[in-house]
């Protein structure tokens, strides 16, 4: 010991006071401080990492349950849900179709009811016109939605309904139009 310090350089005497201080600031809270006086009040935001961590610290009886989102798990560590149902696909062949509203006069509401083929399902519909004949900007929309068919695995949109006001002086016409596909 005398042989490190007959030297004296600065640095041999800072890191060896270093050294004393670090250990005597652990030894000192080690000693001093209660058991089970640090608590999530005391640690700053980040300061207890995996590393800091002894094997085994934190078990699934020390977790909070739902607090563990599937981010905090690897790929492949959570169990697949349950399957979904089984059925088609997807829709494999989509048409559109147009119905022209009967002539509505000044004032009064006209409407127009599309129906799909046998074994398509309706999927949008609405008000259109085609700038000559049918003119839309004319009529103001009134109801718009979907016709169902009930059966046994519940209601099926199967067609639409749309209802539209005739804003104009004069009587008019619009273009309801549908969409439909086969699943």
């Amino acid at each position: 010991m005398k042989r490190m310090f007959s030297n004296g350089r600065y640095a041999n005497v800072t890191a060896t006071l270093a050294l004393i201080v670090a250990l005597g600031g652990t030894s000192y809270a080690a000693v001093v401080l209660p058991r089970n006086s640090v608590g999530s009040k005391q640690l700053k935001k980040g300061a207890v990492t995996n590393s800091k961590l002894r094997t085994s610290a934190v078990t699934s009886g020390t977790v909070r349950n739902g607090s563990l989102r599937a981010k905090d798990f690897r790929a492949g560590q959570l169990p697949a849900g349950p399957a979904g149902p089984a059925g088609p696909a997807g829709a494999t062949n989509i048409v559109r179709r147009q119905v022209p509203a009967p002539a509505v006069a000044p004032g009064a509401v006209g409407a127009v009811t599309m129906t799909c083929n046998p074994g398509e399902r309706a999927i949008a519909g609405g008000l259109e016109g085609d700038g000559a004949v049918f003119t839309p900007n004319t009529f103001t929309l009134t109801e718009s939605f979907p016709r169902t068919t009930r059966t046994p695995v519940g209601d099926v949109p199967t067609g639409w309904y749309v209802e539209a006001r005739n804003m104009a002086a004069a009587a008019g016409q619009f273009l309801g139009f549908l969409v439909c596909a086969r699943p």
